[in-house]
């Protein structure tokens, strides 16, 4: 065989190997296009490690596509690599835009260190902690966050699952607030009553004609309204009036 020979069939192999190498790509072009498979790609260029999704575990990838919660896998430094479309809804970012950037750019700031340790979640366990997702329209979504680490061959990623407490917290807040307009009115009631028994008393001892009684029984209902209205300003943040009454008849004359 002369060397020309030699050296059209070495073309030829070379030329039938990149074929076929152009070939899987294209398969793999198609079905990565196609949601058939998903990857994941880690590591520097020259030690890049590639971790798939296959039909095999299509369902589980269908499940966290469509769940209510938000779902998200990080790496170790917290660089986004998968998020789910309600997560997106949350920050109201497509979520494509979302991959590669850092999970800390959604959580505000007096919350970092909160986020850091869900992020230091090792693989034998779940970490939880409520965080407000700062979102890009400038609301701010309040979340129960579950941190699990998975170790993918080698490599360790983390997976966060937010779940929108936003409904749970309008309740609390409705809760308290219904608790505080009770103890107002329940304050307002035994306000009342001590004026009202405090006033029948005193017009009692004016018609006696037991002036002191009286005008002790006025300064002694007088001072636990006072009290009582007090306390309910300091605790509900309610600015008291001033009420002025007309001393009754003959008060005066005996006043000391």
């Amino acid at each position: 065989m002369t060397d020309i020979e030699e050296s059209s069939e070495t073309s030829e192999q070379e030329l039938g190997e990149l074929v076929r190498q152009i070939a899987y790509l294209q398969e793999a072009l198609t079905a990565l296009s196609s949601g058939g498979v998903d990857a994941v790609v880690l590591g520097a260029p020259e030690n890049e490690q590639v971790y798939t999704l296959t039909n095999a575990d299509r369902p589980y990838r269908v499940i966290v596509e469509r769940m209510g919660e938000g779902a998200v896998t990080v790496s170790e430094s917290g660089v986004i690599l998968f998020a789910n479309p309600r997560l997106a809804d949350f920050i109201g970012m497509e979520r494509d835009r979302m991959i590669g950037r850092d999970i800390t750019e959604y959580v505000d700031d007096d919350q970092q260190v909160a986020l850091r340790g869900l992020l230091e979640t090792v693989a034998t366990e779940t970490r939880r902690a409520e965080l407000t997702i700062a979102a890009t329209d400038g609301s701010h979504v309040p979340a129960l966050v579950a941190a699990t680490a998975l170790d993918l061959d080698g490599v360790l990623v983390r997976c966060l699952v937010f779940t929108d407490l936003t409904l749970q917290k309008q309740v609390e807040r409705q809760f308290a607030e219904e608790a505080a307009q009770a103890e107002r009115q329940r304050v307002a009631r035994e306000v009342n009553d001590t004026i009202v028994q405090g006033l029948v008393t005193a017009e009692m001892a004016f018609d006696l004609e037991r002036y002191a009684e009286a005008r002790s029984a006025i300064a002694s209902t007088s001072a636990r309204a006072r009290r009582w209205i007090g306390e309910l300003a300091v605790d509900h943040q309610v600015q008291p009036g001033t009420a002025v009454r007309d001393a009754p008849p003959g008060c005066e004359a005996d006043a000391p």
